[in-house]
């Protein structure tokens, strides 16, 4: 706490003051946060639900006489905590993400980086949705713990060059839908 002109010490934030701040710098990094919780979760809702989640954790945790220098980085290291959180409890998933996998997604998508990029990753995560099943399983099985394209192509009984040649085959998809999405948004 600093002193005024009278030496007296700076009165405490009221909560309002608290609530003003918090809802400021929340609003200024909400879609940032957003971006980088569905670098982690491709599914709108538990991105959603994710988010939820962590700004319940960082409201309780705001100090308003110390706000955090750096939010956004603040608020992707509480995010990324409730994304462990949400794979340990999921059981949705059939095929858990390795966590070397999402600690480089989420070192990836903690770069300092503009608009372009958070579109970007919006526009894959939407993406992500509209494959079928079969090929988010795909996906999912590659990139599990551990996983290869060896040991996915015998979990799905598929060769391994069946599967190279599948995931190559994504890999177009998902470029093309990013780029038309951004062009439709005028950001390609």
């Amino acid at each position: 706490m600093g002193m005024d002109a009278d030496n007296q010490p700076d009165p405490l934030p009221s909560p309002a003051d608290k609530h003003k701040l918090f809802l400021r710098m929340f609003l200024q990094n909400e879609r940032r946060l957003y971006a980088y919780v569905l670098t982690l979760l491709p599914h709108r809702a538990d991105a959603d639900d994710v988010l939820q989640e962590t700004s319940i954790v960082m409201w309780d945790k705001f100090d308003a006489n110390a706000p955090p220098t750096e939010f956004l980085a603040w608020g992707r290291r509480v995010a990324y905590n409730k994304v462990l959180d949400f794979y340990k409890k999921s059981n949705r998933a059939r095929v858990r993400l390795s966590q070397v996998f999402l600690d480089r997604m989420s070192e990836a998508a903690g770069q300092p980086e503009g608009q372009q990029l958070d579109d970007r990753r919006e526009a894959l995560a939407s993406c992500l949705e509209k494959l079928s099943q079969r090929d988010r399983d795909l996906l999912a099985r590659r990139f599990a713990d551990g996983a290869t394209t060896q040991s996915t192509s015998e979990q799905l009984g598929r060769s391994v060059d069946a599967v190279y040649k599948a995931l190559a085959k994504l890999r177009q998809v998902l470029f093309n839908c990013v780029q038309k999405s951004l062009a439709q948004e005028g950001q390609a």
